[in-house]
């Protein structure tokens, strides 16, 4: 199946969460009804057909606004914004962070909300970078590089030296993911520390 792209939500604002800003990754309702208008291309052209058509016909923005509190209920509000159009006039919006994007987007499809939900997973890790990685995965990409770095010393010489510097980066990688892995984090409102193991 054809992946679908859409835009990165670049310039929107994003929720604190607790007392420490962390950047979330959000899709505008813009980007949801591309979203939903390209998996129905990708369907009419499957089906021989042209897009729009009667049976896959072209969501308008407008008609997903209207969906989105029967679907969110009273909590949609919280993600109503506003974005200006190409002659500066300001039009009505949401921003959804992950949870409400899927729940949007199975409203329409579960096929569409396993690819929102891949894209903000992706997005969400693009956002945080090792954070996000467990402390087992960082653990095994520092032992495969290590690996890596084992096999390529072997051919003598010239290798030698990328070995050297390449034990330096090592040796700081698996430091800086075994203090990881002491870490002890304050949970949000839970006020418990959870030891990272």
């Amino acid at each position: 199946m054809n992946k679908l792209n859409a835009l990165s939500g670049q310039g929107f604002a994003h929720p604190e969460i607790g007392q420490v800003a962390i950047s979330a990754p959000t899709m505008s309702s813009l980007q949801m009804v591309d979203y939903i208008n390209a998996e129905r291309k990708v369907k009419a052209e499957a089906a021989g057909m042209t897009f729009p058509c009667k049976k896959y016909r072209r969501l308008q923005h407008k008609s997903f606004l209207t969906k989105v509190p029967k679907v969110l209920g009273e909590t949609s509000a919280k993600f109503f914004a506003q974005y200006k159009d190409s002659t500066g006039r300001e039009l009505p919006c949401y921003r959804f962070p992950k949870r409400e994007a899927c729940l949007m987007a199975m409203s329409y499809s579960y096929e569409l909300q396993a690819k929102v939900y891949d894209y903000m997973e992706e997005l969400d890790r693009r956002s945080h970078g090792y954070l996000n990685y467990s402390v087992q995965e960082l653990q095994d990409i520092v032992a495969d590089a290590r690996k890596v770095s084992d096999e390529d010393s072997s051919d003598a010489g010239r290798r030698l030296r990328k070995r050297q510097d390449d034990l330096v980066l090592l040796e700081k990688a698996e430091a800086l993911v075994d203090s990881l892995s002491q870490l002890k984090l304050d949970l949000v409102g839970g006020g418990k520390y959870l030891e990272v193991r």
